[in-house]
C-alpha cells in the first residue's frame, strides 16, 4: 500500500483507520469465495479459492476496496456427482449454510459502511453459484444503500478468453498465474485429452495452459469488473 493514500489492502492487514481511509476513497468490499474440492492430480484442492483470492487483490489494486479473506465453503461440488470415482479430498457444505454465509457477511458490510460489495466464487458449481447471485439480490431489498455483486470470472469476459471449467485450460492458467508452485501438470497421463470422469478435468485440455495466458484472462476480468464498480459506485 501506498504511504501517501491507502486505496486497497487485505482487510486482515489493516487497521481500523485504514479501512476507514479506503472507505473514503473507494467503498468497496470484496469476498473471494471458493471450495476445497478435488481438482485432479495436476491442481491443488483449493484451486477456486486461490484464484478467487488472486483476481480480487488485482480488482482492488486496479479499482480499490479491501479484500477480505477467502471463504471455503461450497455446495455443489464434485463430491455430490455420485457416479465419479473421485470423490475424496473434497469438502460439501449444506445450501443452507451456504445462503446463511452469504446473506451475514453481505449484510454485515453494509453495516460497516461499504457502498459495494463484490462476492467472486472461483467455483462455479450449481446451484452454489445462483444461491449466492439469489442471496445477493435479495440483501439488495433489504439494505437500499449498498449494492451487492455475486459473479464468477467467466460471467464478465467474452468466452473467447475464458468459459466454465473444472481444473481445464482456464482455471490452470489463472493457477499458474497465481501459484505455478502448486501446479503438476507432468503428472496428466500423456495422449488423449484429459476427462471428467478419468481425470477430473472439464473443459479443455489443461496441458497447454500458461501463466502468460492466465494473466491475460485475469486482464481481461479486471477490465470489466472495473468498470462495472465504478457504474454501482456511481
Amino acid at each position: 500500500m501506498s504511504k501517501e493514500t491507502v486505496l486497497w489492502g487485505r482487510y486482515e492487514e489493516l487497521r481500523p483507520d485504514q479501512i476507514e481511509a479506503i472507505k473514503g476513497e473507494r467503498s468497496v468490499a470484496y469476498i473471494p469465495w471458493g471450495a476445497i474440492e478435488y481438482h485432479g492430480v495436476h491442481n491443488p484442492i483449493g484451486l477456486d479459492g486461490i484464484k478467487a483470492y488472486g483476481l480480487c487483490l488485482e480488482l482492488a489494486q486496479a479499482a480499490g476496496g479491501c479484500v477480505l479473506p477467502t471463504v471455503y465453503h461450497a455446495t455443489s461440488t464434485i463430491k455430490s456427482v455420485k457416479d465419479l470415482a473421485h470423490r475424496q479430498h473434497s469438502i460439501e457444505h449444506s445450501e443452507k449454510l451456504l445462503k446463511l454465509l452469504a446473506e451475514e457477511l453481505f449484510l454485515q458490510l453494509a453495516d460497516e459502511g461499504f457502498r459495494v460489495v463484490v462476492l467472486l466464487t472461483g467455483h462455479a458449481g450449481q446451484p452454489h453459484m445462483d444461491i449466492l447471485k439469489d442471496v445477493a439480490k435479495e440483501c439488495e431489498k433489504k439494505c437500499l444503500d449498498s449494492r451487492f455483486w455475486a459473479i464468477a470470472e467467466f460471467d464478465i469476459v467474452e468466452d473467447s478468453v475464458l468459459v466454465a471449467n473444472h481444473s481445464a485450460y482456464g482455471e490452470t492458467a489463472l493457477q499458474l498465474h497465481y501459484r505455478p508452485d502448486l501446479v503438476a501438470l507432468d503428472r496428466l497421463d500423456e495422449g488423449d485429452a484429459p476427462t471428467l470422469e478419468r481425470d477430473a478435468v472439464w473443459g479443455d485440455d489443461p496441458r497447454p495452459a500458461t501463466a502468460e495466458e492466465g494473466a491475460k484472462i485475469a486482464e481481461a476480468f479486471v477490465q470489466a469488473a472495473k468498470k462495472r464498480i465504478d457504474e454501482l459506485l456511481r
